[in-house]
C-alpha cells in the first residue's frame, strides 16, 4: 500500500478515536446542563453566583461552565456552553478565563509532584483568571 494512503488511514483512525472520546466527555454534560436549565436549578445556581459573574459580564448560569472547566477540563465546559444562550463577548471571556485556569485538580496534582504547592498555584490561577475576565469585560464595554 502506498505510504501516503497508509498515513491518511492511520490519521483518520486516530481522529475518529479522539472524536469518540470527546463525545463521551461532552454529551453527558450537555444533557445535564439542559436538564438543569429546564428544571430551573440552573437559574437558582446562577442567581447565587451572579454578583461575581456579573463583574466579568457573564450571566450567573455561566458558573456551571466555569466550574466544569476549572475542575474537570475544557470539554465539559464546551458542552455546558453549547447548552446555553451566550453572546460572542461572553464566550470570549469564558474562553480567556478557562485558558488561564482549567483542569486545576489534575494539573495541581502533576505540579505538586515537582514540589509546587497546589493551593498557591490554584489560588493564583483562579484570581488571575477572574481579574482577567473582569478586565476583558471592562475593555470590551469601553471599546463597544
Amino acid at each position: 500500500m502506498n505510504i501516503f494512503v497508509k498515513h491518511i488511514l492511520d490519521g483518520l483512525k486516530k481522529g475518529i478515536n479522539i472524536s469518540g472520546k470527546i463525545v463521551i466527555y461532552t454529551f453527558p454534560f450537555y444533557i445535564l446542563i439542559d436538564m438543569l436549565k429546564q428544571s430551573g436549578v440552573l437559574m437558582k445556581i446562577g442567581n447565587f453566583f451572579e454578583p461575581i459573574t456579573a463583574l466579568m459580564g457573564l450571566p450567573g448560569e455561566a458558573t456551571i461552565v466555569l466550574l466544569s472547566g476549572f475542575l474537570i477540563n475544557l470539554y465539559p465546559a464546551l458542552a455546558s456552553m453549547a447548552a446555553m444562550d451566550l453572546t460572542a463577548k461572553q464566550i470570549t471571556i469564558i474562553g480567556i478565563v478557562l485558558g488561564i485556569a482549567h483542569n486545576l485538580i489534575i494539573e495541581g496534582i502533576v505540579l505538586s509532584k515537582s514540589g509546587v504547592r497546589i493551593y498557591i498555584t490554584v489560588f493564583f490561577r483562579l484570581i488571575l483568571a477572574i481579574i482577567t475576565g473582569i478586565g476583558v469585560n471592562i475593555i470590551w464595554n469601553f471599546l463597544s
